[in-house]
C-alpha cells in the first residue's frame, strides 16, 4: 500500500506532519478529516516534487483558467443571491462556462446530493481543482461565508487571468517577428543565394565569406537543424537533471533571486501571490497561522518558500507576522512595513490585500517594460542579421557588375 507524506492543520491553526499509509490521495485525505486534519501538501513517498504549474490555481481536462474564473464567479454570482447549494450547481450543470465545467459542476453536485460538503465534492475531482484552492473553500465552509469567498477567488483568478492575457498579447509581435525574420532567412539562403553563386562559378571567382557561409548552411541545412536539436536535448536533459537535485535546484532558486531585474521580478510576483492568498483567508476568518500556510503552498520559489516556512515556525512560536517575515525571508522592504502597518491597526487582511495588489499591478508593469524593451532590440537583431545577409548579396553582385564593365 502506498505511503504518502502530509502537511496538514487542525480547526485551532495547529500544525501537524508525518506519513500515513492509504491506497490513493483521495482516501488520505479522507483518513486525515477523520482525524480533524486539514491537508495541504500531499506527496506519496518517492514520488517526484509536484511542478510548479500544476500547483497553479487552475482546472484541468482541457479548461483553461479563464474557464475556471467565469465559473467561480457565476458560482460565487448566485451564492450570493442566497440561492441554495444543489439548485446553484444545478443551475451551472445548464449554462457552464464550458462543456468541461458543465460536467465537473454536475459531478460536484452529485456529491453534495450524496451528502459531501462542496470541497469534499472538489477533492475528489483528481486533478482538477488545485489544493490551495480547496483550501480556501474550506475556510469559506469552514467559516459560513462560501459565496464571499467564492467571489475572491474569482478575483484572484480573474486577475491572474488578465496578467496572462496581457502577456500573450505583448508576445505576439516579438514572435510573429522571429517567425517573419526566419522566413526571409530561408527565402534568401535558399533562393537568393544559389542563384547568385552560379554567377560565381560561371566567372572564376571565389566566392565571398558572407556567400561561403550561406550556401554551406544551405547545402547542410539537415545536419545542422538534427545537431541543434540533439544538442538542445541533451542540454535540456542535463539542466532538468540537475533542477531535480534538491542542492542543486535550492541554489540555482537561490541565485535566481540575486539576478538583477529577473530577481526582482520574481520577488515581487511571489510577493502578490503570497500577499492574496493570506489576506484572503484572514479576510474569510482563518487563523493566521492556518492561513500562512495555506499561502506558503502558492510560492513557488524553493528558497522564498523556504524562508516562509521558518518564519511560520517562528509564528508558531509567538513571534508577529512582520518580524517572523523579516527575519527568515527577503520579501521587500515595502512589504514588510506594510505589513507591520496592517498588524498594529489590526487590520492585517485589508493591509495584505494592498499589498497584494500594489505588487501585482508592479509585476505587471515590469513585464510590460520588458515586452517594450524586448521588441526593439529583437527588431534591432534581425535587422543587422537579414540586412547584413542581403547587404553581402547586393555586394557581390556589383562586385560581378564591376568584373563584366572592366
Amino acid at each position: 500500500m502506498p505511503t504518502f507524506r502530509y502537511s496538514a492543520y487542525g480547526a485551532r491553526g495547529e500544525f501537524a506532519e508525518g506519513k500515513i499509509d492509504a491506497a490513493t490521495h483521495d482516501l488520505a485525505t479522507q483518513l486525515l478529516w477523520a482525524q480533524g486534519l486539514t491537508a495541504f501538501q500531499m506527496q506519496p513517498i518517492g514520488a517526484a516534487e509536484t511542478p510548479w504549474w500544476r500547483r497553479e490555481l487552475s482546472v484541468r481536462r482541457g479548461s483553461s483558467p479563464r474557464e475556471l474564473a467565469a465559473f467561480t464567479r457565476e458560482f460565487a454570482t448566485l451564492m450570493g443571491a442566497d440561492i441554495p447549494l444543489d439548485d446553484a450547481l444545478r443551475i451551472l450543470c445548464e449554462r457552464g462556462a464550458s462543456s468541461a465545467m458543465t460536467t465537473i459542476a454536475k459531478d460536484l453536485r452529485g456529491g453534495v446530493l450524496n451528502g459531501l460538503a462542496l470541497s469534499e465534492a472538489m477533492q475528489k475531482q483528481p486533478g482538477v481543482f488545485a489544493p490551495d484552492y480547496l483550501s480556501m473553500i474550506r475556510a469559506g465552509e469552514i467559516g459560513g461565508h462560501l459565496g464571499s469567498m467564492l467571489g475572491e477567488l474569482a478575483d484572484l483568478l480573474e486577475r491572474r487571468a488578465e496578467i496572462r492575457a496581457r502577456m500573450r498579447s505583448a508576445l505576439v509581435y516579438p514572435a510573429l517577428l522571429l517567425v517573419l525574420a526566419t522566413a526571409s532567412l530561408g527565402v534568401i539562403i535558399g533562393v537568393l543565394v544559389p542563384s547568385v553563386v552560379g554567377i560565381f562559378d560561371g566567372s572564376g571567382r571565389p566566392l565571398p565569406t558572407v556567400l561561403g557561409l550561406a550556401m554551406a548552411l544551405h547545402a547542410h541545412w539537415l545536419e545542422i537543424i538534427l545537431g541543434i536539436t540533439v544538442s538542445g536535448g541533451l542540454a535540456g536533459a542535463a539542466v532538468h537533471r540537475a533542477w531535480t537535485g534538491p542542492a542543486t535546484r535550492a541554489q540555482a532558486e537561490r541565485r535566481l533571486l540575486q539576478i538583477p531585474f529577473v530577481g526582482a521580478l520574481v520577488l515581487d510576483q511571489e510577493t502578490g501571490r503570497f500577499g492574496r492568498v493570506l489576506g484572503t483567508l484572514l479576510k474569510a476568518g482563518v487563523p493566521l497561522l492556518s492561513a500562512s500556510l495555506s499561502a506558503r503552498a502558492i510560492v513557488h520559489n524553493g528558497h522564498l518558500g523556504r524562508g516562509i516556512d521558518r518564519a511560520i515556525d517562528r509564528i508558531r512560536e509567538g513571534a508577529a507576522l512582520h518580524q517572523a517575515l523579516q527575519q527568515e525571508t527577503m520579501l521587500p522592504a515595502l512589504a514588510l512595513r506594510m505589513i507591520a502597518v496592517g498588524e498594529e491597526a489590526g487590520k492585517l487582511d485589508v493591509m495584505l490585500m494592498r499589498v497584494a495588489i500594489m505588487f501585482e499591478q508592479k509585476t505587471q508593469r515590469t513585464a510590460e517594460r520588458l515586452m517594450t524593451v524586448l521588441t526593439p532590440l529583437l527588431t534591432i537583431v534581425m535587422a543587422c542579421v537579414v540586412g547584413g545577409l542581403v547587404m553581402a548579396v547586393i555586394d557581390a553582385v556589383m562586385s560581378i557588375n564591376d568584373l563584366a564593365f572592366r
